[in-house]
């Protein structure tokens, strides 16, 4: 499976950002700190057309439903 836009993988825009905020709630520190700030950071460079690949989503999701 290739890498989609957070505008393709979410309803909408918020949904994702709310994720996001989350998982930098829920971090473990170490690699995951590193995980989240990096796709923070990504997703303020690129906004929705921000690319996530299946296994970024997977661990987004993991880390902000913790």
């Amino acid at each position: 499976m290739t890498s989609q836009t957070v505008e393709e993988l979410y309803s909408c825009v918020e949904e994702f950002m709310a994720l996001l905020a989350a998982a930098e709630l829920h971090a473990n520190g170490g690699w995951e700190d590193e995980f989240v700030s990096d796709m923070r950071a990504r997703f303020k460079r690129h906004g929705p057309l921000t690319m996530l690949s299946p296994h970024q989503q997977k661990k987004l999701e993991q880390i902000g439903k913790h």
